[in-house]
């Protein structure tokens, strides 16, 4: 069921990039960035908001979108996009519209510490995309109205209209159409060929909204637990130190007897029984690790996260307060998909766990150096602080203000209210 989620999504992401390179064939080479477009203003502003819901959401592949970088595309994963479209009244009567778009994916290294979210240049395809959907919009509504005057303004060009697909399976099957593409000058071809690739964007975003549905009135036996790598060790006895049963494959599932501390007691097979930690588990809810904390929310704006993990190990990322230090590692991510990721929220929500943090670490015989919170959410970012600042604030001696200047906000942006950084 999931595989075929994700084959229906990277089906519809290459037939929006398809819709958007038949409609316009000689803006290949040059994808605008700005359009002025001979609407007024009100007309462009409305169509802006009917067309709101596609400003953001999830790429399921980068290559295609993105400009080179220096960290191959295959090591990232979870790629974001928002774009944000500004309309500014013209002298001649009409409006221009200028399109930005940011690309954030979350970077998986092989030294975990190294692994982040980063922000990646657009290469104008999701740009070009909105642009040409809102000319298509206005000439529907406004079907008089001359066609809109193009403004390039990208820093290059994209090196191919369609997203380079990899070899994989269940991308294969998914190629553009063999046959040769019509020329620009064809109108009739081109205006045939959008019509069957929307009739089959319509299928497939119906097919989609079945499958999320499904999905999501699914539910899960609450009193078992789910192995999450490959490779988990299955313990004798709830010590590190113990003798290894066996290991277990991603996905496996046991029932679940108890807990003790960080341990759970699992059911094998018949009367054989094992122990497994609780961070490489997923549990039903209640039992899952930090659930202390994962009922922590934002009172005022009514944005909840959830704790998803946990993890302890040397701190390799760019702030030298924690570089090569002991960090303890609290992965986010939103409670629904619904739930608002503002920047206030997040830093509410990292204040509570900081707090909950620092607790535990004064009490703890070895407290690690620092606390890194990562949200694992649309914009993403993480926030460190170190152990030190934690007790300081906690006692007094450091204003709050002062502490979160002092902090790590990795990108800052995704943490600081524009009004009021």
């Amino acid at each position: 069921m999931k595989k075929k989620l994700l084959r229906l999504i990277v089906a519809s992401s290459v037939v929006l990039s398809l819709l958007s390179w038949l409609a316009n064939p000689a803006n290949a080479q040059a994808p605008p960035f700005q359009r002025l477009f001979h609407n007024p203003k009100g007309e462009v502003d409305a169509a802006l908001q009917e067309l709101h819901a596609s400003l953001s959401g999830r790429l399921p592949i980068l290559e295609g979108f993105v400009e080179a970088t220096s960290e191959p595309l295959d090591h990232f994963e979870r790629g974001y996009y928002e774009c944000v479209a500004q309309a500014t009244s013209d002298a001649s009567g009409g409006t221009s519209v200028r399109v930005t778009a940011k690309i954030t994916a979350w970077y998986s290294d092989a030294t975990p510490a190294q692994s982040g979210y980063r922000v990646l240049p657009s290469n104008g395809r999701l740009e070009m995309d909105l642009l040409d959907r809102l000319e298509e919009l206005l000439a529907k509504t406004a079907p008089g109205v001359a066609p809109a005057a193009h403004v390039n303004t990208p820093s290059s060009p994209p090196a191919n209209p369609i997203p380079a697909l990899r070899s994989a399976p269940t991308r294969t099957a998914l190629a553009p159409p063999a046959e040769p593409v019509a020329p620009p000058g064809d109108l009739n071809s081109l205006r045939q060929r959008r019509e069957e690739a929307e009739k089959r964007m319509k299928e497939l975003s119906g097919d989609l909204r079945s499958l999320e549905e499904i999905l999501h009135n699914q539910a899960h036996p609450d009193n078992l637990a789910v192995v999450r790598k490959p490779g988990t060790s299955v313990f004798a006895k709830p010590q590190s130190a113990g003798p290894v049963l066996f290991s277990a494959d991603a996905e496996d599932e046991f029932e679940i007897l108890g807990t003790e501390g960080g341990w759970i007691h699992v059911q094998i097979a018949g009367v054989s029984r094992g122990w497994i930690r609780r961070t490489q588990l997923d549990l039903p809810e209640g039992l899952g690790e930090g659930s202390k904390r994962e009922n922590a929310s934002d009172a005022s704006s009514g944005t909840a996260f959830r704790v998803i993990r946990e993890e302890t190990h040397p701190f390799t990322g760019s702030w030298e307060e924690l570089r090569g230090k002991t960090v303890r590692i609290i992965w986010v991510t939103p409670a629904s998909m619904s739930s608002g990721s503002s920047p206030q929220a997040k830093r509410n929500f990292a204040k509570n766990i900081f707090v909950q943090a620092y607790k535990e670490a004064s009490s703890a015989a070895q407290p690690p150096d620092g606390v890194v919170v990562v949200f694992d959410s649309a914009d993403g970012g993480q926030v460190a602080a170190t152990i030190s600042n934690l007790a300081q604030w906690q006692t007094g001696n450091l204003s709050e203000a002062l502490f979160w200047k002092l902090c790590s906000l990795d990108p800052p942006e995704l943490f600081q209210d524009v009004r009021n950084p």
